[in-house]
């Protein structure tokens, strides 16, 4: 509620009235003991009274006058609060010295937090002081004493209103200064207006830069864009269109309409080249069918380049004008025309078999080169299908391939068509052929046809298959130890990694045997070197004998080291088989009289059974076999000794 003004008492009003009531109450007082006036006014202070009377009546008349116009001034000074109550803002009313004399209900709610300063008589510094205290001014924050500064200095002088953010709140503060030096403030909540302005400027941004972005976008197209309003206007052009029409000043024609700029490009001289000579005719014509059709037109600039135009009017009547450059398309078709007879003259002449069919297979064409290729004479060759030239399988598929393609359940994909394939020829002698054939489709007025494009291949095939046979001898002498016909070391290593890979993949053990013939160096020494390389033989005969699995690898590591590999095999399977491999050398019973083993030869194997595991390789788990073998010749040899679980270096 309104804080009330304070009262000003007027002393002398209230004496006179004391006074004129003592008078009235001693008259009344006398009339009412007294038995007639005659008698009263026989009284000496009764004729005083008496003669008061009048006075006494005017005077109450006077004081019930005032009294009516204060009761009167009372009721509009409370019918002003009562307005200053209902306002939509914030009122506040500061005496001289600028102490607060009343403030209303709003300004309460909309300041909780400083309510309690709100008393007549605080100063507005004070209130300022509180509100910097609590936070309150956002626009002060860190600035507090020359923000009070400023704003007790610009206090009541400012001429338009202060846009002022309290807390999450924006205000609107008018602040007047009477005749009297009081100073009126109103304080108008304007936060939606401002957060519409806001939100209005971000939209305004948002739009400006979208727009900048299009033109951005526009401009960097390859294609030439103009844009035309519904009075056919130039509103934009981008970049392209501007380089490709140098004699228009495009700054200077925005806003000016195309017939314009068609006048102003036939005074520079600059018309299209199906204009030259009848300038006047292309012009109206043009103007008649601008927008009008869907179809694009082409027109050769005064520069000798070539435009695509095409014109597109929008729903609300703008028009897009795309002009994009085909001056290389023009030109090479030109080119084209210009080699079509050069092109007839290469296939005539060229050193590759070429010859046309239709859609049944019935050849059209045929150059020399398929006459010295097939034997046949191109008469003998037109007409006749294309499956003359070729031998079996592949001529009864040919036809089977094109009622494929011509089919009744619709078009199919040529197998042929965009690749190269072999095929079984056929010459006229009965020799059999080995040809390339690429075919490509054509559509023209006759329909579908297919060109087919023939390479003799007879005498390459013949030399790739001899290459094949080389080839195939070279990989096994370069996988194949020499001496045992084993796998020599290198497909050892790339079998290892396969098999690696493999279980890593699938999570299977894989097991490898390190074999090593006891005391081989002895053996050498005692019975010559020719005999040592029949004793390997033999000992790779009886490790391949140990093996049952086609996927097992037998393969000689080096010297007198073998190594077996054995795929989806655990540690016991591995055991099962280096067990067998010693048995199997003691069956062979070849003789070792220098061993201090025995009279036979003897074998030690280091045994490793693991499934593969992120982090090793294959070397490393080779390299803890050979850890398991050195502990089987350490423990005495002729034995096998299983390496420990496989850990990873």
């Amino acid at each position: 509620m309104t804080t009330p003004l304070p009262p000003a008492p007027d002393a002398r009003r209230t004496l006179m009235l004391l006074r004129i009531s003592a008078a009235s109450l001693l008259l009344a007082l006398l009339l009412l003991f007294t038995p007639s006036p005659r008698e009263l006014a026989a009284l000496p202070l009764g004729a005083a009274l008496l003669a008061l009377l009048p006075l006494l009546r005017s005077l109450a008349r006077t004081e019930q006058a005032k009294a009516s116009a204060a009761s009167a001034a009372d009721e509009r000074e409370r019918q002003l609060l009562d307005a200053i109550e209902a306002l939509p803002a914030g009122f506040e009313l500061w005496d001289a010295e600028d102490r607060l004399l009343l403030c209303n209900q709003r300004i309460r709610e909309d300041y909780p937090q400083v309510t309690e300063y709100l008393v007549p008589g605080l100063r507005f510094k004070d209130v300022l002081r509180q509100s910097l205290a609590a936070g309150l001014v956002t626009e002060a924050r860190g600035r507090e004493a020359d923000w009070l500064a400023e704003r007790l200095a610009e206090r009541g002088q400012r001429l338009r209103p202060r846009l002022q953010q309290f807390g999450d709140r924006w205000l609107h503060l008018y602040e007047q200064r009477t005749a009297s030096g009081q100073l009126v403030c109103i304080r108008l909540d304007v936060t939606e207006l401002v957060e519409t302005q806001h939100a209005l400027a971000r939209a305004q941004a948002a739009a400006q830069a979208e727009r900048q972005l299009l033109e951005r976008a526009v401009d960097a197209m390859p294609a030439g864009i103009e844009i035309y309003d519904e009075q056919d206007r130039l509103l934009l052009a981008n970049r392209r269109v501007v380089s490709w029409m140098p004699h228009l000043d495009y700054a200077q024609m925005l806003g000016k309409t195309f017939a314009f700029m068609l006048e102003q490009t036939r005074a520079a001289g600059a018309l299209p080249v199906e204009a030259h000579g009848m300038e006047e005719a292309w012009m109206a014509e043009r103007l008649a069918r601008r927008g009008r059709s869907e179809q694009a037109h082409l027109q050769q600039l005064s520069s000798g380049l070539w435009l695509r135009v095409s014109e597109t009017r929008t729903p609300e009547g703008f028009l897009v004008a795309v002009r994009q450059d085909i001056s290389d398309l023009v030109l090479k078709e030109r080119e084209l025309q210009a080699s079509q007879a050069q092109l007839q003259a290469i296939i005539m002449t060229a050193g590759v078999a070429i010859v046309t069919i239709d859609a049944a297979g019935h050849m059209l064409s045929c150059n020399p080169a398929v006459e010295r290729l097939f034997g046949h004479r191109a008469g003998e060759m037109l007409g006749q299908n294309v499956s003359l030239l070729m031998d079996e399988p592949d001529r009864g598929a040919h036809d089977h391939y094109l009622r494929r393609r011509e089919g009744s359940d619709g078009e199919r994909e040529l197998p042929l068509l965009g690749r190269t394939r072999e095929f079984n020829a056929l010459h006229k002698s009965g020799r059999s052929l080995t040809v390339q054939v690429s075919v490509s489709e054509i559509r023209g007025p006759q329909g579908k046809q297919y060109v087919g494009v023939i390479t003799d291949l007879t005498e390459r095939k013949q030399f790739e298959i001899e290459l094949q046979h080389a080839n195939e001898q070279l990989l096994r002498l370069s996988t194949t130890d020499a001496l045992t016909e084993l796998a020599n070391r290198r497909l050892l290593m790339q079998k290892l990694e396969e098999e690696w890979r493999r279980g890593l993949r699938l999570g299977t053990p894989l097991s490898l045997l390190l074999v090593d013939v006891d005391h081989f160096k002895l053996y050498n020494d005692h019975y010559g070197h020719q005999a040592g390389d029949s004793c390997l033989v033999r000992v790779a005969e009886a490790l391949r004998a140990s093996v049952g699995r086609p996927t097992d690898v037998v393969a000689r590591y080096g010297g007198e080291e073998f190594v077996l590999l054995l795929a989806q095999t655990d540690a016991t399977g591995a055991m099962a088989v280096a067990e067998r491999c010693r048995a199997s050398i003691r069956q062979a019973a070849i003789e070792h009289a220098v061993s201090p083993q025995g009279p036979l030869l003897t074998l030690s194997l280091g045994v490793i059974s693991a499934v593969p595991l992120r982090g090793g390789t294959a070397s490393q788990w080779l390299a803890q076999a050979d850890l398991a073998l050195y502990q089987a010749k350490a423990q005495g040899r002729d034995r096998a000794v299983a390496a420990g679980l496989f850990n990873p270096i």
